[in-house]
């Protein structure tokens, strides 16, 4: 019978625990039975899109039907101004959901395009600003 080298028998038991390691980290953090945590992260944001849309869609409606009625209204009609305004509140809520879609996405960065990733500070600041000159706070 041939004699093992010492060096084979100090390498078993740390390649034993390496690989008892190695099934405890997969059962615990790997893909086995549950989903990544990015994958977690970009169903709740289709989630959270798809809810937000929802709660806007009625008010772009409005908005939709509000700016068809000002363009109905003769230029000098004293029912403009408070159809204005009246788009100004519905366009104001619209942004609040487009708002917080936007600030989600940037929140998790991974499930968002490569092309549009870029692009969600820039959206972020074009509607809080567009929000704040609707409410007369800021000009733009």
């Amino acid at each position: 019978m041939q004699r093992t080298k010492p060096l084979y028998w100090l390498l078993l038991p740390v390649l034993l625990f390496i690989s008892a390691a190695s099934f405890w980290a997969t059962a615990h953090y790997g893909p086995i039975g549950k989903a990544s945590s990015a994958t977690a992260d970009c169903a709740n944001l289709r989630i959270l899109i798809v809810a937000e849309e929802a709660q806007g869609k009625p008010r772009w409606q409005e908005y939709r039907s509000l700016v068809t009625q000002l363009g109905t209204l003769p230029e000098n009609s004293a029912a403009r101004a408070p159809l204005v305004e009246q788009i100004a509140g519905a366009l104001i809520d619209v942004l609040g959901h487009d708002l917080t879609i936007y600030k989600e996405m940037n929140t998790y960065p991974s499930c968002v395009l490569m092309d549009k990733r870029k692009d969600l500070p820039t959206m972020i600041t074009e509607t809080e600003s567009a929000i704040n000159f609707l409410n007369g706070s800021k000009d733009i």
